[in-house]
């Protein structure tokens, strides 16, 4: 079995990084003064009277870019300088140093004469001032900026961002090398710095400059992929390679040549002799590497399998195309010639070249760097819509500000501070910006409808579906609504929108599938995790290993297929806060073009809205179910209600010398107090109140059960309560679960003896208010019914006399709370009942009920309220 070893941490690879690293911004550093050197403090700078190179044809070094002024020739050999023999380039740089502007330099120069001989001739060479706006080449500040600062950034960032994230992998180490060259492409001024650091400057402006031409060949072989190992690239590739061989030869003995004319020239004359009889072969070579780069790239394009990678090369071909054939079109010229191309074309058109030049790393920067490239009309497309149609109306407005503020407040001061016309300039000047702003957006708008419609379009009917979607509060007319507009607008041929239906995630709505994909995605499915996690539109890539299809946990091969049948590039989580209520899959465009940054904010902006509508349909729906609901339930609880009230006493049995009464107020619809009055046999009544355990229908179906088994145990006993009660302990115990129980009392008159005998199960003990003044509380009997298996129960029995008042409650009676929460309690229970002398039982019922409403002052009634109020009366 294999084990799966962790890659080794590229601590060389970071270690060989951080030192080029150093070594490219110490290069850097010291070419950025080399060219501006205004920027270090030195203004009074000579202008560069002419430049050395060495010889092609002997072993010494001559004067290139010739001032006409000055009486050199271009390509005459210079041997001294100030009476100095001329050994090397730093002769001249330590000579330039001495002198300041508006002196003169000696310089000595070998004359041909007519004969074949030569002679010394002596020239004054006038020293010019460096211009403090142009760079030491004389380009506009704009442009040299470009070149020599932007350019090097840009290549130096890139290089070394790529490298960074991805230490193992060499075609990252060779796009480094290949900026590395890039950044150091121009002359350094080697010569003008002190004995090391003009050797070190030499050196590495020579390394990267021989070494273009080779990393430009192998970008070529490996960039995106490997050429396939086939027998006819095998039969290619070794001429290339030979290539390659050869340039890196030339390209060592150039940096040896170039090096040593920094100090000594003679001590290298050893390499001249080696190379000068090849000289007129290798120029050619460099120039053909960039034909052979670009049959590469068109190769390449022929062997690529995956859109995206013919979109790259498609785009870095036409970047390469505009940047590297102005380049190496004048070199081919001025090598054919026999010239130095700096001095025979124009200074605008090597300008130029070299200005194209710099768009080679921005093209290689857009086709590494972003995850999938764009065709070159979308690229072209939205970089003249960035630079022409917004920034540039963005600096017109801040330049415009300045100048109408600026003379605002001008016109302001001379008027006076603080007078009346101040105040009008000041009033007419915001007017005036207001108008001028407004004017500028609608030519911003302007340039958008006609000169990008297409994205217009797009922005304009996306924009729409925004506000379009908050108006509809239906799931399916929304989910069509938002996919048909989409796909309108940015011409996406398929689209499926994925909710969530309290389970995996389901198809609610498919565009352009044949047919409708059948397919789920569970609530810890990867897909889902991925877009609740991370809350940003998911890119798919089933062509990129690395991409979160294969890297993110859980993913499985399963998972995979069932994605890969939406056929989706981009999923948009449908989310409002922590709730991913489902997400929209949208395929490749019509175009086969990747979505672009602003696509997806848009999409973003989108689904946000559509993710609210969501909300709000979802919360509408869920709104009518409830009243729905509600209505079902409150007719169900009036249907209990009604059921409940049936079950209490509709009709009270006539009993001599009692009069007797019951009345129960439920705190819901239906509550879990009871009362009843049972007529029985003897001229008997028998009395029950009860209070079941909670409130609402589960409470009033135990009462029902109460009822039941006491009506079925009370009728076939006599006068044995205790047993009764027993009885229904049990039946209530069997019928109940484990945390119902209720309290009871159950008692039975007899009207003969005036006698009544009575069980209290665990409830408030009845107040027995006697004709003397005297009050009985009637608290024997045992625990409450319903909770325990086998519970004993006693029974007792008090003599009842004319006058004497009965009153049996519930805790809801005394417990009655006000809205501070205090209860009225049983002494206000006694002083009501007692304020009710001579009153019948049904009129004590209504003065307790008005006693306990008026302490409650409309508090919210919290129990239910249940009496039995029974009165002596002369038979």
């Amino acid at each position: 079995m294999s084990v799966h070893r962790p890659a080794k941490r590229p601590i060389w690879q970071y270690t060989a990084l951080t030192l080029l690293l150093i070594a490219a911004l110490v290069y850097q550093v010291q070419a950025t003064r080399f060219q501006y050197p205004a920027w270090f403090g030195e203004h009074d700078v000579i202008a560069y009277p002419f430049g050395l190179l060495p010889d092609n044809q002997r072993p010494q070094l001559v004067a290139y870019f010739i001032e006409p002024a000055s009486g050199l020739q271009n390509g005459e050999p210079v041997v001294a300088i100030d009476g100095k023999p001329l050994t090397g380039t730093a002769v001249f740089g330590e000579a330039l140093k001495r002198h300041r502007p508006g002196e003169r330099l000696q310089v000595t120069v070998l004359e041909t004469t007519k004969s074949g001989g030569t002679v010394q001739r002596v020239l004054q060479v006038p020293l010019g001032r460096a211009p403090v706006h142009r760079s030491r080449f004389g380009a506009p500040l704009f442009a040299s900026l470009l070149l020599f600062v932007a350019m090097p950034a840009v290549c130096l960032a890139l290089g070394f961002f790529v490298t960074a994230i991805r230490p193992h992998d060499r075609r990252a180490w060779l796009l480094l090398a290949m900026m590395l060259s890039f950044a150091g492409f121009f002359n350094p001024g080697a010569e003008l710095f002190g004995p090391v650091l003009r050797d070190y400057l030499a050196l590495y402006s020579r390394l990267m400059l021989g070494g273009l031409p080779i990393w430009l060949l192998l970008f070529g072989l490996y960039f995106p992929e490997p050429f396939p190992n086939t027998r006819g690239w095998r039969r290619f590739s070794w001429l290339i390679w030979v290539l390659i061989a050869v340039l890196a030869v030339s390209a060592a003995g150039d940096t040896i040549l170039n090096v040593g004319a920094v100090e000594d020239f003679a001590s290298v004359a050893f390499v001249y002799r080696l190379f000068h009889p090849i000289s007129w072969a290798l120029r050619p070579l460099y120039t053909a590497t960039g034909p052979v780069f670009f049959l590469c790239l068109a190769l390449k394009f022929r062997f690529a399998r995956s859109r995206d990678a013919r979109r790259r090369l498609r785009l870095l071909f036409a970047g390469a195309a505009l940047s590297l054939v102005p380049v190496l079109s004048l070199e081919m010229i001025a090598a054919f010639l026999h010239v130095y191309r700096e001095q025979f074309f124009p200074g605008w058109l090597n300008l130029s070249s070299y200005l194209m030049f710099f768009l080679f790393p921005l093209t290689l920067a857009y086709v590494i760097v972003v995850q999938r490239a764009m065709g070159v009309q979308v690229v072209i497309r939205q970089g003249l819509k960035y630079a022409l149609a917004q920034k540039s109306i963005y600096i017109i407005r801040v330049v415009i500000a300045i100048i109408l503020w600026t003379a605002v407040g001008s016109a302001a001061s001379n008027a006076g501070q603080g007078s009346r016309t101040a105040y009008l300039i000041l009033i007419a000047g915001g007017l005036l910006w207001f108008t001028v702003r407004r004017l500028l957006e609608a030519v911003g708008a302007w340039t958008d409808r006609h000169f990008f419609r297409e994205h217009y379009n797009a922005d304009q009917l996306l924009a729409e579906l925004g506000e379009t979607v908050r108006s509809i509060v239906e799931t399916r007319p929304l989910l069509a609504t938002v996919a048909e507009r989409i796909s309108q607008s940015m011409h996406v041929p398929r689209i499926a929108v994925l909710l969530d239906g309290s389970g995996p995630y389901l198809p609610a709505y498919a565009l352009g599938y044949e047919p409708a994909p059948a397919v789920a995605f569970g609530e810890n499915a990867a897909t889902i995790r991925q877009l609740r996690e991370e809350r940003e539109p998911a890119r798919v890539y089933f062509d990129d290993p690395n991409s979160w299809v294969y890297t993110k946990s859980g993913m499985t091969e399963e998972e995979r297929r069932r994605l890969a049948a939406l056929q989706p590039e981009l999923l948009l989580p449908l989310s409002t806060k922590d709730k991913l209520f489902g997400f929209i899959s949208l395929s490749q465009k019509l175009s086969e073009e990747p979505y672009s940054p602003s696509d997806v904010r848009l999409l973003q902006s989108v689904a946000a809205q559509t993710g609210l509508a969501l909300e709000v349909a979802r919360l509408t729906t869920a709104i009518g179910e409830e009243v729905a609901q509600r209505e079902r339930l409150n007719r169900e609880v009036e249907i209990a209600r009604e059921v409940q009230e049936r079950l209490f006493p509709q009709e009270l049995p006539p009993v001599i010398g009692l009069d007797y009464c019951g009345a129960c107020r439920p705190a819901l619809g239906v509550g879990g107090d009871y009362y009843d009055f049972l007529a029985l046999p003897g001229n008997r009544l028998g009395i029950a109140l009860g209070d079941v355990s909670g409130k609402g229908i589960a409470a009033a179906l135990m009462m029902a059960s109460l009822q039941a088994s006491l009506r079925a145990e009370a009728s076939r006993a006599s006068d044995d309560l205790a047993s009764v009660i027993q009885k229904v302990n049990r039946l209530l115990y069997d019928a109940s679960t484990a945390n119902r129980y209720a309290t009871f009392f159950y008692a039975q008159y007899d009207a003969a003896s005036r006698r009544l005998t009575y069980v209290n199960a665990g409830h408030n003990p009845p107040l027995l208010f006697c004709g003397s003044g005297e009050i009985k509380r009637l608290d024997a009997g045992g625990t409450v019914v319903g909770l325990l298996e086998d519970s004993a129960y006693t029974q007792e029995s008090v003599a009842l006399n004319e006058g004497d008042v009965l009153v049996a409650y519930t805790d809801g009676i005394t417990e009655t709370m006000n809205m501070v929460e205090e209860e009225w309690g049983e002494e206000n229970l006694i002083e009501t009942v007692q304020a009710c002398n001579l009153l019948c039982a049904r009129e004590t019922i209504t003065r307790i009920m008005q006693g306990a409403d008026c302490f409650a002052a409309g508090a919210k009634q919290h129990d239910d309220m249940t009496l039995s109020v029974l009165r002596i009366i002369s038979a």
